[in-house]
């Protein structure tokens, strides 16, 4: 997945941060593998910045499924 792509949240999420809502619709930044989990890093239109699980966002077109992509496949890995 490219750094840029834009995202649909699939659910309801409170940043644990903030405490706020997130917005429905952000960018990929990255993507992560941390103890066996897919983490994606994505940005939000205030800037926000926030880790979320790939179950928790879609393709904001609905081509195609995250589930295709993986960090080990990524080429922008936070480290």
């Amino acid at each position: 997945m490219e750094t840029g792509v834009k995202l649909n949240l699939t659910r309801t999420i409170r940043s644990p941060r903030t405490g706020m809502l997130l917005p429905r619709e952000g960018t990929f930044v990255s993507m992560t593998k941390n103890l066996g989990r897919t983490l994606l890093l994505v940005e939000f239109e205030n800037g926000q910045n926030e880790y979320l699980f790939e179950y928790e966002v879609e393709l904001k077109n609905g081509d195609a499924s995250l589930q295709k992509y993986s960090a080990d496949s990524c080429a922008h890995q936070a480290n």
